[in-house]
């Protein structure tokens, strides 16, 4: 079950510093940020002079009188000014995060190289794994899953995604058979089309092929003719938003044509109406190494990969790195601002999607899907096998291009 926010912050400083600087953010409140290091810098082992250069970074980076350049330098001389063992990897995780919520994302790899560092000190066998997963080194994870695991839940969600990324070598394979689900999709083609650019079209899809999409509000249906895919959706997916919106607004007889709706809820919540079929979609939470929240698109290949039998081809994603992240028939309306989005998700508010990024880790999740495109676990159309092919490096790079030098 996941806990309210407030009591996250008081249980995990690592959470009430990240939560409390993005919100000081948005609240363009200078005094919040500084308040919010100072509360956090003792928990977290920062010195004063450390909190007060990461707190000069942040505010500065607010107001505009600090640049991306400086604020990329200058996070990266704390970064190397720290021995790797003199912090908990939780901890480079979070200044990792707070790089990137202030869109600083290539700096902010000193950090995640850190945090890989304190992992390997501090020698927790799942954290080994996931340190290899997400080092993109599968010789590796193979190795440290044979020495480490055991029959532990925590150990399922990584046996079953060394087993699909190693194509059966390694790793265990551990279907969740929900008996509709699988009847639905058990070996079948899946294609997940996303809302970006795409190369797929209609004559990609077999006669037995399953299209599984995002819904969002305003983008719960798509145009037959102008569509690539020629509108199809079989297998609608909605994020917690999503699912609020519907619940507040009883829209759930949108969902009315789609053969079911997996929403992304936590075990034991409440689904919603009864009378459209709905499901709780798997979440590969256990699979991010910093604790962050996947991706919807991430999520749907995870739940489809759940089934035995499943031939999975992706597309219209590109990870946020293309000018246009979401096409003119999948730009939502934020329900929760009252405003609609752009090309790039935005409503247009400063530092909008560089928080989210961080949040959700966008380095992670395009690693969990960029180790099973490399081994040809799944297919990827064009735009999307050339961002999977990125190094680290020059993914971040483009992402502050896009997002962090103009404080998007």
């Amino acid at each position: 079950m996941r806990l309210p926010r407030p009591l996250r912050r008081l249980l995990d400083p690592h959470t009430g510093l990240i939560t409390g600087v993005k919100s000081a953010l948005r609240a363009g409140n200078q005094e919040g940020i500084a308040r919010t290091v100072s509360r956090y810098r003792r928990p977290l082992k920062l010195s004063g002079s450390e909190a007060d250069d990461l707190t000069r970074i942040l505010v500065g980076r607010l107001s505009d009188s600090v640049s991306h350049d400086e604020a990329s330098e200058s996070l990266q001389t704390i970064a190397s000014g720290l021995a790797p063992q003199s912090l908990h990897s939780t901890t480079w995780s979070a200044l990792e995060n707070l790089s990137r919520t202030i869109g600083c994302f290539s700096a902010s790899l000193a950090f995640t190289q850190r945090a890989h560092l304190a992992i390997e000190k501090e020698k927790s066998g799942p954290r080994l794994v996931l340190s290899a997963i997400h080092r993109r080194d599968l010789d590796l994870a193979i190795e440290h899953f044979r020495h480490y695991w055991t029959w532990d839940n925590d150990w399922f969600d990584i046996a079953h995604y060394i087993w699909v990324w190693s194509g059966g070598i390694s790793g265990v394979k551990a279907f969740d058979l929900e008996p509709e689900w699988a009847e639905l999709l058990t070996n079948r083609p899946v294609t997940i089309l996303g809302p970006a650019e795409t190369t797929l079209t209609k004559k990609n899809l077999k006669k037995n092929s399953l299209v599984a999409r995002v819904i969002m509000q305003d983008v719960v249906s798509w145009d037959t003719a102008s569509d690539p895919l020629g509108g199809q959706c079989d297998l609608a997916y909605a994020s917690r938003e999503t699912r609020n919106w519907l619940r507040e607004t009883g829209s759930w007889d949108q969902l009315a044509d789609f053969a079911v709706t997996s929403l992304r809820v936590d075990e034991g919540s409440e689904l919603g109406a009864s009378q459209v079929p709905l499901r709780r979609a798997h979440d590969p939470r256990r699979l991010m190494l910093g604790g962050s929240s996947p991706n919807m698109i991430p999520l749907m290949a995870w739940d489809v990969m759940r089934v035995p039998g499943v031939t999975l081809t992706m597309g219209g994603t590109t990870f946020f790195a293309s000018q246009e992240a979401y096409t003119a028939g999948n730009r939502r309306f934020k329900h929760t601002s009252g405003r609609a989005t752009d090309a790039t998700g935005s409503t247009g508010e400063l530092f909008e999607r560089c928080p989210t990024f961080a949040r959700h880790n966008v380095l992670e999740n395009l690693t969990l899907i960029a180790n099973w495109v490399s081994q040809g676990a799944v297919s990827a159309d064009r735009p999307m096998a050339r961002v999977a092919a990125l190094s680290p490096e020059d993914y971040m790079a483009e992402l502050d291009d896009l997002y962090g030098r103009d404080r998007r």
